[in-house]
């Protein structure tokens, strides 16, 4: 009888320190998102880049091939995505 009455004690404090440990997770995720809802939003310049871009996501595939102004625009977003120079982009 002894041994079922330490068991169910020990089954008892683990599921207390689950719960808390529950709890206390709740409420750091809470405290998260609290904070996170205070902060400003970034600020994004305008990009006249991302401006064609977005532009040019609208063409058809026939549309682009055609349009050296969006073709222009994607060759510098990658040029800006790798990092490259214009010598770099030469050299290729």
């Amino acid at each position: 009888m002894k041994l079922i009455a330490e068991t169910t004690l020990k089954g008892i404090a683990i599921a207390m320190g689950a719960g808390a440990a529950l709890i206390v997770a709740v409420e750091f995720q809470t405290a998260l998102e609290t904070e996170h809802a205070k902060r400003p939003a970034a600020v994004v310049p305008d990009d006249p880049l991302r401006a064609t871009l977005q532009r040019c996501r609208t063409l058809t595939p026939e549309e682009l091939e055609t349009d050296t102004t969006c073709q222009a625009a994607w060759e510098e977003n990658r040029r800006r995505f790798f990092g490259l120079t214009s010598d770099d982009q030469d050299a290729e």
